[in-house]
């Protein structure tokens, strides 16, 4: 979606500002981990913003893309258990079993029958929701590239990325 820009937050206090404030009127506050934790948070708003309306789109919700994103990184046929795909979006099974029945009603994927647990259905995703996932996907990134861009160098960037996963590499041990 060519023109969304940054602006679209205009109503919230810039963190900086928030930072600045703490510093004058509650210097108990601060450190470098607060500053890291507010910036964190509104950086995720924004992108979560921008995300929520590329995906608009295509008529999804961001749990949804999270369910597609899951099956397609999976190798083929991409397939899982609602368990193992709940897991790996981040959803609750209650809610993962809800969007399941709408992405299947919109032929994205299909529930069949497992052969190793008859109690149980795996989740497959079909070729439209392939199309519908890497179309969305796309969009998403072209979002996340605009916006990193006016931020970050390059290197910068991958630098970021590299301090990001090793620290939730040793966060999630």
């Amino acid at each position: 979606m060519p023109g969304m820009s940054t602006t679209d937050m205009t109503d919230r206090t810039p963190v900086s500002e928030l930072l600045d404030r703490i510093k004058v009127n509650w210097p108990e506050a601060v450190a470098v981990e607060t500053d890291v934790v507010f910036a964190t948070f509104r950086l995720h708003e924004l992108v979560r913003m921008r995300t929520e309306k590329a995906l608009a789109a295509f008529d999804l919700s961001h749990a949804a893309f999270e369910i597609l994103v899951a099956l397609r990184a999976q190798p083929e046929p991409r397939q899982v258990t609602p368990t193992e795909l709940y897991r790996s979006a981040l959803l609750s099974s209650g809610g993962t079993t809800k969007i399941l029945i709408q992405l299947e009603e919109r032929g994205l994927v299909e529930r069949t029958p497992n052969p190793g647990d008859g109690r149980s259905k795996l989740v497959k995703l079909t070729a439209s929701g392939a199309e519908v996932a890497e179309a969305a996907m796309a969009d998403v990134m072209f979002q996340d590239t605009t916006l990193f861009s006016k931020a970050f160098e390059e290197h910068d960037l991958t630098n970021l990325r590299g301090a990001l996963l090793s620290a939730l590499d040793r966060l999630s041990k």
